[in-house]
């Protein structure tokens, strides 16, 4: 009898176990794990661009000037002549050759001379001085008178000086424009005992343009050397 307890308490837990199976198998049943979530890409970022807030803006030029269609360009008529600007004069002595003469005056009524002989160098020889007066054409539109000197020896007219600077004449109430001409007046003037004094006036307007030109006057006055008594 005590040897059946045992059987029958083994006989009952395995009896309570094959009841409890089901039981166990729920509950030891493994649930389902949740699906994973899936990544979404990210977005694609477009990055601003950077402002300068210093920077100066260029203004760019942009052309105006309206263009035009259909007009015909001017042409030339070669039966026509065309004009040729003159050029205007020089302000200035003539070129500084061996050989040159204005033909006539220009712009000038006359040029007078009080003698035609110049002295220089100690002794009694007169007269030292020549008096040189000038009338002009257009007496409103002239503003001064301008007179170019140089001299030229005698014996040997390859011999001359350059052109001086020009001498302004002084302006009288009768029209005339006048100036007194000594030794001291002319360059290198002691360099030469019988030599021809050449002279030419111009006349000039407000702008200093040349409005008259007398011709180069070459034998009109002689500057000679005087001579005291006992040389």
């Amino acid at each position: 009898m005590k040897k059946l307890i045992p059987v029958l308490l083994i006989t009952a837990l395995l009896s309570g176990c094959s009841s409890l199976a089901p039981l166990l198998q729920i509950a030891f049943t493994p649930t389902p794990l949740p699906p994973q979530d899936t990544l979404t890409p990210a977005p694609t970022v477009t990055p601003l661009p950077t402002q300068d807030l210093f920077a100066t803006s260029t203004f760019t030029p942009t052309s105006l000037i309206p263009t035009f269609d259909g007009v015909p360009e001017a042409t030339e008529d070669p039966s026509q002549p065309t004009e040729t600007p003159e050029p205007l004069p020089t302000f200035g002595p003539p070129p500084n050759v061996g050989t040159y003469f204005t033909p006539k005056n220009e712009g000038f009524l006359a040029v007078l001379i009080s003698n035609n002989i110049l002295y220089w160098n100690e002794g009694p020889c007169m007269p030292r001085s020549v008096k040189i007066s000038a009338f002009v054409t257009d007496l409103e539109a002239t503003k001064s008178v301008v007179m170019f000197m140089r001299l030229r020896e005698k014996k040997n007219t390859l011999n001359f000086t350059d052109w001086g600077g020009g001498a302004i004449l002084l302006k009288a109430d009768n029209g005339s424009f006048n100036y007194t001409v000594t030794p001291k007046n002319i360059s290198k003037y002691a360099l030469y005992k019988d030599a021809w004094v050449e002279y030419q006036l111009v006349a000039v307007n407000e702008e200093n343009l040349v409005i008259g030109r007398t011709q180069v006057y070459d034998r009109n006055i002689s500057l000679v050397r005087c001579m005291p008594v006992g040389q």
